[in-house]
C-alpha cells in the first residue's frame, strides 16, 4: 500500500465524522504535498552525491539564474525563503567549499554581495542533470499539453493564494 493510500483513508475517516469536510480539497492538497516531498527526497539524494543540501543547491541555482550571478545576502535570503541567519550559515558553507565568494559593491563598501565563482558555476552545471532527471521521471507519460495545463493550474492557484489574506475566519 502506498503512503498516500493511508493518507486517503485518514481523510475519508475525517469526512465520515465531519460531513462538511472538503474531502476533495484536502485530497488534492495532500497529494501535492506527497509529490513535492518525494521530489525533495529524490533531489536531496542526488545533491548528497555532490556534497550539497537542498538549501545550498537553491542558493547556487538562484545565483546562476540571476543576471550577474550576484545578489545581496538579504535578497538571496528572501528569494530562497530563508531567514538571514540561516542564509549566513549556508553562504559560509558554500564559501568554505569554494563555490561562492563574498564581496562588496564598488559604490558602497558596507553592502555585501554574494557571487557565484567558477567552481560554483561548474558545480551547478554538473548537478543540474541529476536534478532535472528526477523531474523528468515525475512527469513521465505527461504530454506537452498536459504539462502546460498543469502549469496553468499552478499559476491560478498561486494567484489565488497571493490574493488571500491570512485570517482566523472560517469559511
Amino acid at each position: 500500500m502506498s503512503r498516500f493510500e493511508e493518507t486517503s483513508k485518514r481523510l475519508q475517516r475525517v469526512k465520515a465524522r465531519i460531513p462538511e469536510f472538503p474531502l476533495q480539497l484536502l485530497t488534492l492538497t495532500r497529494l501535492n504535498y506527497h509529490v513535492q516531498k518525494r521530489i525533495q527526497d529524490l533531489t536531496n539524494a542526488a545533491l548528497r552525491k555532490h556534497g550539497l543540501t537542498e538549501s545550498s543547491y537553491l542558493v547556487l541555482a538562484v545565483l546562476y539564474g540571476s543576471e550577474q550571478e550576484t545578489m545581496t545576502p538579504g535578497t538571496l535570503a528572501e528569494t530562497c525563503s530563508q531567514k538571514p541567519a540561516n542564509m549566513t550559515r549556508i553562504c559560509n558553507d558554500l564559501e568554505k567549499q569554494g563555490l561562492i565568494r563574498r564581496g562588496s559593491l564598488s559604490d558602497d563598501r558596507r553592502a555585501v554581495t554574494v557571487t557565484l565563482n567558477d567552481a560554483g558555476r561548474e558545480c551547478i552545471r554538473r548537478l543540474l542533470p541529476d536534478v532535472w532527471g528526477n523531474l523528468r521521471n515525475t512527469f513521465d507519460g505527461f504530454s506537452a499539453e498536459e504539462m502546460q495545463q498543469q502549469e496553468q493550474y499552478y499559476l491560478r492557484q498561486l494567484s489565488n493564494l497571493n490574493r488571500a489574506e491570512p485570517s482566523d475566519e472560517h469559511s
